[in-house]
Formats: structure tokens, sequence, C-alpha cells
């Protein structure tokens, strides 16, 4: 809503009165004084936001449309000035002299925009009383609500006696659930059960609450709707009311609530639940404090009894019971949604015509597995007649059709999740809709995107990473299931996560409204390929010279990332030159048309971020970046196969936080950047050794070292290097070649690393493990060709909490098995094993008890589980990917039993993070040629069979 965005602006202002105070000494107070009045505003903007979506009055519009363009209009002058002053200080001494009389004009052109931008809001504060928009501060719970507001609540207004149709998928979600509600303890205890909008939480809990089991085991129930706008007093007396005797006065007791304060209907409703096992369910509970103010009604007993509450945030669930893992509800698979189709487009028949199947299937897949839009579509085409022609105008149609009424479309439904959420998450999730839409969203990338934006902010004091922020940010949402966790990393943080279809289209609705996105997409039915004069992040899929005319566009444009699948060579030298791009924050290219990147690019005093996709086919950088001075992040594809030469200007890019890709250049590189410097992604090992002053980069938290050559390379000279740098916390080694890493005792001195990745042959591995340094927590091992034994020296390292063997063994010593000895790696919590050729896996007593993850992928050669897996009870999750249909099959009979403990197993096919391609290719390899290799094993020369 304008809520966020005038949020978003005004603490924009103020950073930019912290971070370029030399340029704005002279207009401070009146840079202050509009961030101030802008401040004030957003406590009535929240109640016109509501009074915007609830009454859908044309002048509230207005209104809130005025103040979001006149903050965005006070930004730009701001930026522009600041744009034009930074350009004056690059010049010569003797420029700038002649020049002075113009940044004397620049100041005074500036100062009367900032009073016009005032008074223009203190105009639009004025006209609000007009329209009846008050300060929402002070408003109590529930209060401030309209008719349209009652009226969407009590449409959704849940009851246990409606009984569902066409339920699908949901028994084994019910046993979960009753499982969990009747697990032995006789404490009260809560059940949750979380997911995002639309996903039948409600339709689960009902299902729950109407089990016979269930209904024998409590002495009495009770069932109530929270919402978001819960009153106590109200909800307390519908329990009690629902709890009281069949022959009891109803009448009476109503009468008798009505004298009572909230206070006493606590008491009233405690001393009838007192002494009972009861259950009592609290559906759609939105926030911490309305679980606490409700809680304390429920007495606790040792009768067993149980509190079930829905939600849409798992925090809330937590929070209401931090001892009870909630159960997370997900969307249906093809299989049910499909069935879920039939039950709803053909009440009847159950059954689609052969010749819609095909179309009836592309209308689902929009619906991603969400029952609520499968229902809503189901529900419409069961109304229209069986033609062809009818469901494709409906498809055309499709995103209208779950939109549905303000009241209680699938949008609005979606749209409830967004409005409980704070200012700065409103931002951050609308800035989603700028990341491509059919790929998982890289969460190293989102994070860089929102800091380049200015949307992640540290508090005053605060000594928090933007980059830690961010991450908060996005688990945040994550727990209010409004984005969707895709890979988990080892060390359980999230690495790329995915927006769900429905809620993307409603992202990319707002953020038109909100941050003026515009997406170019032809073959979108619902996005608008009309240039809009407001639009300020562009997000195109198509060809960059058809939208050439985004360079005479009447704002400034601060987004512009093109997925362009064509060959077609993007316009960048219109881009860089034209006005229109003078404060562009973000440029990201991902074209198989880009060659070359021009070195007017200079141009772009502005950006922030620079990214190149995986489809580029760019070799170098120009030497103008040098001119970039905001530049935070260069972002390129992490793979030694996408090198690019890099000119030697790095010093120059004072503000570089991320340097992302593999590095070359063909003179030694000056690296040794100060203080911000924090991911350097992979780098040549001759470069590093040149520089001298690299205790400089204090902040360096991660870095990539590439060794071509190791005759000439002194380890322990490395090592002592890398040891100064008390920051660095993540480091990786890889070698090309026939060259090797030697595991030196100088390693050991780099103790404050606590991730290692050695990608390459290692020369041996040494008897003890103190070459390793002390704290080392994450191990990653790739293509090493060591002997297996070498695990028994790994196993010994008691810090370790992760490790991954990614073709760690040498395959010529012909290796049956992989044998961890009798308590090692005790402190494990995760192991991947991937393309290793032993047959079977050995566990002694007492080895890996802490494992949490257990990963087996593309051990084309093993037959079957350990059968010490049993032994290991903490483990949580066990993964297998890529194995052969036996040792599949096998699961569901010989190895059966080691699996039972185990609450989640996944079997699949290979996995395909686009990040890990070298091993995807390693993979393709090795199955290809597999039987033939093996066959051969003997036959080959060490230099024949390159990995």
């Amino acid at each position: 809503m304008a809520e966020a965005a005038v949020s978003f602006v005004a603490e924009r202002l103020f950073d930019l009165l912290k971070e370029e105070v030399v340029f704005l000494k002279n207009v401070q107070e009146q840079v202050e004084g509009v961030g101030n009045e802008l401040v004030r505003m957003k406590c009535f903007l929240k109640d016109a936001d509501m009074k915007q979506v609830e009454e859908q009055s044309a002048t509230i519009r207005n209104w809130v449309s005025e103040i979001r363009s006149v903050a965005y209009h006070a930004e730009d002058v701001i930026e522009i000035f600041i744009y034009q002053v930074a350009s004056l200080e690059r010049k010569s001494f003797f420029i700038k002299c002649a020049l002075f009389p113009k940044k004397l004009f620049w100041l005074h052109k500036v100062g009367k925009e900032i009073e016009s931008i005032q008074s223009r809001i203190f105009e639009i504060s004025n006209s609000r009383e007009r329209y009846g928009i008050m300060s929402y501060q002070g408003l109590g719970i529930g209060e401030g609500s309209s008719t349209t507001r009652e009226k969407m609540r009590e449409l959704r207004r849940s009851s246990p006696l409606v009984a569902n149709k066409d339920v699908v998928g949901l028994k084994k979600h019910v046993n979960a659930v009753v499982s969990i509600l009747l697990k032995e303890d006789k404490r009260l205890r809560v059940a949750s059960i979380v997911g995002m909008g639309g996903l039948g939480k409600t339709t689960l809990a009902k299902e729950v609450y109407n089990e016979a089991h269930i209904r024998d085991q409590f002495d009495c129930q009770a069932w109530v709707y929270v919402s978001q706008d819960y009153k106590p007093a109200k909800i307390i007396k519908e329990l009690i009311l629902q709890l009281a005797n069949p022959e009891e006065d109803k009448v009476k007791i109503v009468k008798t609530m009505d004298k009572l304060s909230v206070a006493g209907l606590e008491e009233m409703l405690q001393r009838r639940l007192e002494g009972k096992r009861y259950l009592i369910v609290l559906d759609d509970i939105w926030t911490k404090e309305a679980w606490d103010l409700l809680a304390r009604s429920f007495p606790g007993n040792d009768k067993s009894s149980r509190l079930l509450l829905t939600s849409r945030i798992k925090e809330v669930a937590l929070h209401a019971d931090a001892r009870t893992i909630p159960y997370e509800l997900k969307v249906l698979n093809e299989e049910e949604s499909w069935e879920l189709f039939l039950k709803k487009s053909f009440p009847e028949e159950r059954e689609c015509p052969e010749d819609l199947v095909d179309l009836g299937k592309e209308i689902l897949e929009k619906c991603d597995g969400l029952p609520l839009a499968i229902t809503v579509i189901g529900g419409v085409l069961a109304g229209k007649k069986k033609q062809r022609s009818e469901w494709e105008r409906l498809k055309r149609n499709l995103s209208s059709h779950l939109a549905g009424s303000q009241t209680y479309g699938v949008s609005a439904i979606l749209a409830l999740s967004y409005h409980d959420l704070p200012p700065d998450l409103k931002s951050c999730f609308l800035y989603l809709g700028l990341l491509r839409k059919d790929r998982d969203i890289s969460v190293q990338q989102l994070k860089n995107l929102w800091i380049s934006h200015g949307l992640i902010h540290q508090n005053l004091g605060e000594q928090q990473r933007l980059e830690d922020i961010a991450e908060d940010y996005l688990d945040e949402l994550i727990g209010r299931n409004m984005v969707q966790v895709i890979l988990v990393r080892a060390d359980d943080r999230v690495r790329s996560c995915r927006l769900h279809d429905l809620l993307r289209d409603f992202c990319i609705m707002k953020a038109k409204e909100e941050i003026f996105l515009q997406v170019h997409d032809q073959n979108a039915d619902n996005i608008s390929t009309v240039l809009s004069d407001q639009s300020r992040h562009h997000v195109l899929y198509c060809p960059l010279e058809r939208y050439d005319y985004l360079g005479n566009s009447k704002t400034y444009i601060r987004s512009l990332l093109s997925f362009d699948s064509s060959s077609a060579e993007p316009y960048l030298d219109r881009i860089c030159t034209s006005s229109s791009f003078k404060l562009l924050k973000v440029l990201y290219i991902d074209s198989p048309g880009l060659k070359v990147i021009s070195d007017s690019i200079g141009k772009l005093y502005s950006l922030k971020y620079l990214g190149i996709g995986w489809k580029t086919r760019i070799k170098k950088l120009p030497r103008s970046i040098s001119r970039l001075k905001n530049l935070e992040t260069i972002d390129m594809p992490m793979s030694r196969y996408y090198s690019v030469l890099v000119p030697n200007v790095l010093l120059k890019l004072e503000n570089l936080r991320h340097l992302l890709g593999y590095i070359n250049s063909p003179s030694l590189l000056k690296i040794d950047l100060p203080n911000n410097l924090q991911i350097l992604g992979s780098i040549p090992v001759k470069h590093w050794m040149h520089n001298e002053n690299l205790t400089r980069m204090t902040n360096l938290q991660k870095v990539g070292l590439l060794i071509q050559d190791d005759h000439d390379l002194d380890m322990d000279r490395l090592c002592d290097s890398l040891a100064e740098l008390k920051n660095l916390q993540s480091l990786c080694l890889e070698v090309e070649g026939s060259s090797q890493i030697s595991l030196v005792a100088g390693l050991s001195k780099v103790s404050h690393i606590v991730k290692l990745k050695l990608k390459g042959r290692l020369a041996s591995m040494p008897a003890h493990p103190c070459v390793f340094p002390h704290n080392l927590c994450q191990l990653t091992l790739v293509n090493s060709k060591l002997h297996p034994d070498s695990i028994q020296v790994l196993e010994k390292l008691t810090n370790l909490s992760v490790v991954k063997l990614v073709n760690a063994f040498d395959k010529r010593t012909h290796y049956d098995s992989l044998t961890i000895s009798e308590n090692g790696f005790r402190g494990l919590m995760f192991l991947r094993v991937e393309l290793l050729t032993m047959t079977e896996m050995k566990l002694g007593k007492g080895a890996m008890a802490g494992l949490k993850r257990l990963q087996i992928f593309d051990c084309y050669s093993l037959r079957m589980l350990p059968e010490e897996l049993i032994s290991l009870t903490n483990l949580e999750k066990l993964e297998i990917r890529g194995m052969p249909e036996e040792f599949c099959a096998r699961l569901q009979t010989s190895d059966f039993h080691k699996l039972q403990h185990i609450p989640n197993v996944v079997v699949g096919p290979p996995s395909t993070n686009e990040d890990e391609l070298e091993i995807l290719a390693l993979r393709n390899a090795i199955k290809v040629g597999f039987m033939a290799y093996t066959a051969a094993l003997k036959f080959i020369d060490e230099g024949e069979c390159q990995y």
C-alpha cells in the first residue's frame, strides 16, 4: 500500500542525509523537513489504505496516489541534485572553479523544489479531513472497520458444522494432526496448522474436529473464528455459549455475560473448562498479541486438554507452543490437483472429455496446486458449456476469474497476508516481482537487490550487517508463508526460494501500483505492454530493442532487468547515455545477445548492482567501470567455465561489497580493497599473492582462489596471508589440470575459517587432522582423488557439523565400502555422499550419532542402505537422488525397516541446482559411461580420465 512507499522514501531520505552529507550540507534542513513530514503522513496512510480497499472510493484512491507520487518526486529531486554535484566533484580543480556558478544554480533550484514539495505535502495533509481519513494511532483492536470489512469477515467465518464437500488428499494430513493432538502428555498443549492462504487449513482443522476418534477423546469441544479483526470479549462469549449444556437457558447466559468485563468473561470461561478434558479450535489467528489475550482464558490442567490453531504465520504458532512443531500444509500435487479439478468442474460425471483434457491441465497449471484457486476455477467451468471455445475464453481471462470480487476472490484472500505486513516487509515483498518468473530465486541475488534498492536499514547504533538483516526479512516472509523455500543449505539457511504463481501475480499487480513496476511480456495476458509515464522499474522478457522508447521515459528509471532469450543484441549504449537512466541502481541482463559491455556503462554513476546472467557471452568488463563509484555488487556466474576478464581498476570501486564470478585479468590485479569488500568469488591465486596490503580487507568474509600452477605456489605464505584476515569465514581452494592442493600445516593457521571447500586433486591426506583449521565446521571435497581410508582422518575432526564428499575418492583404488569408524564424526549433523563408487556403507558403533540430514546422490554402485541407519535416532531427513531403479525398489522391500524411524524421506531424480553445473556435467558423464568405465577401470591411465 502507499504506506510502504512513503515509509521507504522517508527512510531513503534519511539514509541520503547520512551517506551524502557533503553534497546535501546546504539543503540538510529542507530534506529533513520533507522526511519528517512524510513520517507524520504514515499515521494517516494506514487508515487511507484500508478505506481505499474497502470502499473503493475514487477520491481516497486519488488522495493516496497523490501522496505516493509526491514522495517519489521528493526522492527524484534530491537524488538528481546529488548526481549533479557528484559529477562536478569528479572534474579537475580548474573546471570545478569555472562551473561553481552552475553549482549555485543547482543549489537554488533544489531549494525551491523542496519548498514546493513541502507545500504540496501540507496541502495533501490538510485535505484528508474531507475524506474522513484519520490517524491510525490509537485505534483499538477491531476499530475502524467498515461494513465491507465486516462483510468479508462474515463470509470467511468458519464453522465446524458445515460439511466439507469434495475433499481431496486430506486423509494423510488428518491422521498426522490427530496423532499430534493425541500424543501422550497430561499438560495443556497447543497443536497448529500453518500455510499460505487458500491451502485449506480451516478445511483440515474441520476434518480433524469432526473425527469420531477425536470427539470420543474429549469431554467438550468448541470452535471459534478469530481473524485479523478479533475482539477478545466477543470470542470468549462465543466459546461460553458453545460450551453451555443443552438444558441451560442461553438468553440468561447472554444477559449475564453482557454485565461482565473482559476479565469477568475470562473467569467465567475458565470455570466452565476447569476439570474437563477439552479441545478448542482457534481458526485464523494472526498475531502473538491475539494469542496472548485469548490464551489466559484456557486453564491448564492434567487432563491432556488441547488447543488447535490455524494460522498463516509460523511465528504465531511457535509462540503459542514452542515444544510442538507446527504442521505445515503444502499445495496439492499434480494428481490431487486434477482429482479436485474434476470434482469441481464435473460434479456429476467426475470425468473430463478427452478433447478438453489438455486445456484443463493448462488452466490447472496456473492454480499451482492451491485448492482455493482450483475450487474457484472449477466452479466457473462447472457452469459453462463443455466446449473448447468456452474453455479457451476462460483461459484467456483466467486472472480476472481468480481475482473475483474485492470481498472474497482468490486475490482478496491472498491480499490479507500482504496487508498484515509491516511497511518494510511490504516493500521487500513487492520487489520480488522484479525477479525471473520461471526460475527459483537465488537468496544471494535477492539480498543484494534489496540492499541496492535501499530497502534494508540498520537501526541507530546497530552493528548487524545489511546482508544479515535482509536474511531476517526473508525468513519472516517465509514464516508468514508468503515465500516458499526450494533449497536449504547444509546449515539450514535458505539457498533458493520462489513465489507461488498466484502470489506472484498479486505481487506484480501491487508493485505496478505501489512502486511503479512494469513487466514487458508479450505472452502474458494480464501484464500491460504499454509504457506508463510513471514506471520506475522495468522487467523485460522480449528483445530490448523493442523497448527503445524506454530512453524517452518521463521518469527516472531505477531498475532494468532483461531476461530476453533471443539472440538480439541489447541496446546498452542507449540505456547508458539516456537521461532517463541517470538514477539507475540495478542493471541485470541475462540474454545470449549480450556479447560486449561498452565503455558507456561508466555513465551510470548511480548504479549499485550490475548482474550478468548465465546466457550472456561477455568475455570482459570495460575499464570504464572504474567510474561507477556507487557500485556495490558485480554479480556474474560462479563457474570456472565462465571466466570474465576484469580490468585492473577494482581499487577505485570503494563501495564494492560483492564481486561474484570467476575473475581473471591479463595483468596482475590489485584487489586489496579497503573495508567494504565482503565476498570475492574466485580469482587466480597469483593475483592474490601479488597484493601486499590484504590486511586492509577487514570485512572480507568469503573468498575463492584458483590454483592454475602449483609448482611455484608457496602454500605456507598463502596461508599466512589468509590468517591475517580475521573476519574471513569461508575459503574455497580450486586447482586446474594436473595441479594439486597440498594440505600443509600452514592451513591450521587460518583458525577462524569455519567453511572450507577443496575442489580438485589433493596431494595426500595427512595422518593427523591437525592440519585443518581448528574451528572448521563445514568441509566439502570435490574431485579430490583421495584414498578411501582418508575418511578415518576426517572423522576425527570434532567440530565438523557438515561434510560433503563429491567424487572425492580415487576410483582406481577399487574400494568396496565406505567405512566410518566407531564414534567417528560424533558432531556431524549433515552428510552428503555424491558420485562415490562404493558398493556399501558401514557405520561403526556410535558413528554419526547426532546426524540429522543424510544425502545420497548418484552413487550408482551402492547396493543398499547401511543396516546401522536404524541406530541414527536423530536423523530427520534422508534424501536419495539419482540412484538406480534396483536400489529404489529395495527401499520398498528389504530396506524398508531402515526408514521407518525417519520423519522425512525423499527419493527422486538428480538435483538440478544451477549453481553446481560442473557437478551436473560430471554426474552425466559418469552416468552415461558408468558400465563401460567400471569394466575397463583397471586399464585406464591416470591422464586419460579427467573429471
